[in-house]
């Protein structure tokens, strides 16, 4: 999903194994760009297209392979919504502040 944020445009997006329950590794990674076409680059600059990405959510804990993100606006700020799997591999929803650094590269709290 493509978000606008200040000036640029952030291409949120999923890598990895989905699918797989608590073996899932999914994670959510993003770039960023200052054109909506791209291209995207990650915070070192490496494009996404070259692999690049930037990581803001992965799993940790009990929450296994964290993705399918979209980016929604409350009026507390900007929430990242996305799915993942417990420990016993069933499907849940996982909800999140996101916030935006000095930098202008969101970050989930």
């Amino acid at each position: 999903m493509v978000r606008r944020h200040g000036g640029y445009y952030y291409l949120f997006v999923s890598f990895d194994l989905c699918y797989r329950g608590a073996q899932s590794t999914y994670r959510t990674m993003v770039g960023r760009s200052a054109s909506i076409t791209g291209p995207f680059a990650d915070r070192n600059g490496t494009r996404m297209t070259s692999g690049g990405g930037t990581e803001i959510l992965a799993g940790h804990g009990g929450i296994h392979g964290p993705g399918h993100n979209a980016v929604l606006s409350d009026s507390d700020g900007d929430v990242l919504v996305y799915h993942y799997y417990a420990d016993n591999g069933s499907a849940r929803l996982g909800i999140n502040l996101l916030g935006w650094d000095s930098s202008g590269w969101p970050y989930v709290y």
